[in-house]
């Protein structure tokens, strides 16, 4: 097994730890009374750091500071281009949940492809095999 194809599989793992943490900061919001605005901004934020924090640390060996900046620009690149290609396909008649369950592998090499090559440049040497 090559040392890409494991940092692919971290991704992906990372990836589902990654949706559970968010949901569960947004749920943690919603118990603890928060109006919803806070639980979604509470959760986004919480969700990002811990994101930053997964992807950088399990998947691409670096969790400095100061890729930061990087990582917010391309999640907000990543926004993006989930909301384009959704109004695309909506324009289609595909529906909301069915369109975003057929880009999930779209997004997912999207993110690997931004992380690796745009945020943790450079970085990806450093994970162990």
């Amino acid at each position: 097994m090559t040392g890409e194809f494991r940092r692919v599989l971290r991704f992906l793992v990372a990836g589902l730890v990654n949706t559970g943490f968010g949901f569960a900061a947004y749920a943690a919001f919603i118990l603890l009374g928060a109006p919803l605005a806070v639980a979604v901004a509470g959760g986004t934020v919480l969700g990002f750091l811990f994101n930053f924090l997964s992807y950088g640390g399990f998947v691409f060996g670096s969790t400095s500071y100061r890729l930061l900046p990087r990582f917010l620009l391309f999640y907000a690149t990543l926004c993006g281009l989930n909301l384009l290609l959704l109004h695309a396909l909506s324009l289609f008649g595909a529906g909301p949940l069915l369109s975003q369950a057929a880009l999930l592998p779209v997004l997912a090499v999207y993110g690997y492809l931004g992380m690796r090559f745009f945020v943790f440049r450079g970085q990806a040497s450093q994970v162990a095999p």
